[in-house]
């Protein structure tokens, strides 16, 4: 945000506290999936309105288009604004991502249910194939059954497979990347 002429860089801090609010989340979304620089007011607030109620745009009521254009009107985009997130001209009714949030790349690594987390897959897989190659080096079967170069093959395909699935599924979870938001933002 600029203040005097200069660009605020987002505190971690900053980024937390604006994305642990569902809404927020919506609104920066909208913002970083947005084309235009500069958005009017009604076109965030309609966007959100549809998101939250799982509406279409045209199926909203005024009723919750006004409920959301007051709170974020009221208090979203003026915290937003001032942590530096957006731009946001309450009297002219414009909103803009700021210079450091529309860089911000931010995802998600939510782990619904019974998965588990990204981390700890690597941490499992690496003590796997350390188990495979160990077991090459000293002969132990089933591992001296094939050659040396058949494994460290399995154990490099198993890294590149993994690491394109997790790219994958982080790009389908970073903010502002689709359309519509993930479910995960409903969090």
């Amino acid at each position: 945000m600029r203040r005097g002429g200069t660009v605020r860089e987002l505190s971690e801090d900053d980024v937390f506290d604006v994305l642990s609010n569902q809404r927020r989340r919506y609104a920066y979304h909208y913002l970083k999936h947005a084309e235009a620089g500069e958005l009017p007011l009604r076109e965030l607030v309609d966007n959100v309105a549809a998101w939250e109620c799982g509406k279409e745009v045209n199926a909203l009521t005024s009723t919750e288009r006004n409920r959301v254009s007051t709170a974020l009107h009221q208090f979203h985009l003026p915290k937003m604004d001032d942590c530096g997130f957006v731009e946001y001209d309450d009297r002219r009714g414009i909103v803009s991502l700021s210079e450091p949030a529309t860089d911000l790349e931010v995802y998600l690594d939510v782990v619904p249910g019974r998965d588990i987390p990204w981390s700890r897959y690597y941490l499992g897989l690496a003590g796997v194939n350390t188990l495979v190659l160990v077991g090459c080096l000293v002969g132990v079967p089933p591992m001296s059954l094939l050659p040396v170069l058949s494994w460290l093959t399995f154990v490099v395909a198993s890294f590149l497979l993994s690491a394109a699935v997790h790219t994958f599924y982080n790009r389908r979870l970073r903010i502002g990347s689709t359309t519509t938001p993930p479910p995960e933002l409903d969090r």
